[in-house]
């Protein structure tokens, strides 16, 4: 599990820098070089798409989800571990939603090139149902962390 934490955390940090790059690029053609290549802002938009929906499974990884918890704080332990066990199976309900349904969209696009890069769009889509194929995962696991050990009343893990 580590390993694949690190991966994560590496494939981020590898998608920043390739949009950081490719921005840098830009700038650099643009006002140093007096040319425009007009590959670097597609792909700094692809990259940025990736950034963000896996941003969103790190954050849920890591517990930097925003949760509202002021009224299940104050429940016993025994309904605030079936609230949490039933708000991370409908959040796997929802993302394994999105991830069909994103799964069908990037399929759709496979033939319609980007304008710039002239690479398939499902590059760009595929984005959408990769990371929410992740956090479907991650809620299900979250959930049978809960139903083993129940809910903690302190520290990151209490309801997110």
């Amino acid at each position: 599990m580590r390993i694949l934490h690190r991966l994560e955390e590496g494939f981020l940090v590898g998608v920043f820098m390739l949009a950081l790059a490719a921005l840098t690029a830009q700038l650099g053609s643009r006002y140093f070089l007096d040319v425009q290549f007009p590959w670097t802002e597609e792909l700094a938009r692809f990259a940025f798409t990736w950034i963000v929906f896996f941003g969103a499974a790190y954050a849920m990884r890591t517990g930097g989800l925003i949760a509202v918890t002021i009224l299940v704080d104050t429940m016993p332990d025994r309904p605030r571990s079936v609230i949490a066990i039933l708000m991370h199976l409908l959040g796997a309900v929802f993302f394994a939603a999105v991830t069909w349904v994103g799964f069908s969209v990037a399929l759709k696009v496979s033939g319609l090139p980007s304008i710039a890069m002239g690479i398939s769009s499902t590059w760009e889509y595929a984005a959408v149902p990769a990371a929410s194929a992740l956090m479907c995962i991650r809620s299900l696991a979250m959930a049978l962390n809960v139903w083993r050990n129940g809910l903690p009343r302190q520290g990151p893990e209490t309801l997110s």
